[in-house]
């Protein structure tokens, strides 16, 4: 990876990290303000169903955020864009679709295939 591109994976990657963490910090001011006392329990229920997945949105954000942060590590250390499987390089195109890949395309198509359903993160 030349100098350049890693210039530019540092940019998209640091946007990312700053888009995803105010999208965060958006979802849990939204948490602390969803629950309100209602006597209704209809409406109740719905604010707690609404609450719970802010909290499940929160959560993926969370991941994605330590995602992101450990491509920024492998950017620094030189070790971004080889797969963490085979040791072989993950092709630009794929990278530039998901910046936090750590996974070439055969071997995430083979974690994906041999894997369970519950089991298969995002690389």
């Amino acid at each position: 990876m030349t100098c350049d591109q890693r210039s530019v994976f540092h940019q998209v990657l640091s946007e990312m990290l700053e888009q995803t963490t105010s999208k965060r910090y958006v979802i849990a001011q939204a948490i602390s303000q969803s629950y309100h006392n209602c006597p209704d329990y209809n409406d109740q229920a719905s604010l707690e169903a609404d609450r719970n997945l802010l909290i499940l949105l929160g959560e993926r954000q969370g991941t994605l955020i330590r995602q992101i942060r450990m491509a920024l590590d492998r950017l620094n250390d030189g070790s971004y864009g080889i797969c963490e499987e085979c040791g072989d390089g993950i092709p630009l195109k794929r990278l530039q679709v998901q910046p936090t890949s750590t996974l070439c395309v055969s071997c995430k198509e083979y974690r994906e295939r041999t894997a369970s359903p519950r089991a298969i993160a995002w690389a």
